[in-house]
């Protein structure tokens, strides 16, 4: 499972087609960066940093986040296949 500091490697491999989602076991954790966020918005911050916006729905186990918007250009940019990613597409779920 993947924990909040090792975010970036996870949605590079993910970019890169080398996982296609990335799991946690708890969203509503409170994450020790400033401001402090919980664990749900540290994620969604981090994967538009790297062009692509992610929204969460559903509740606990069942809650995850999908793919709403994607920068194409920037995207291309970083060398990324525009086809790795699809709107719509599950990119995090929770995982007990």
């Amino acid at each position: 499972m993947t924990t909040p500091s090792n975010f970036d490697k996870s949605i590079d491999a993910l970019l890169k087609g080398e996982q296609t989602e990335i799991q946690f076991p708890d969203l509503d954790t409170l994450v020790t960066i400033e401001p402090a966020l919980t664990l749900r918005d540290a994620i969604r911050q981090a994967f538009h940093e790297h062009g692509v916006d992610i929204e969460f729905s559903g509740k606990g186990m069942h809650e995850r986040g999908v793919v709403i918007d994607l920068d194409s250009e920037f995207l291309q940019q970083k060398g990324v296949d525009p086809l790795i990613l699809r709107f719509g597409q599950t990119v995090v779920r929770v995982k007990a």
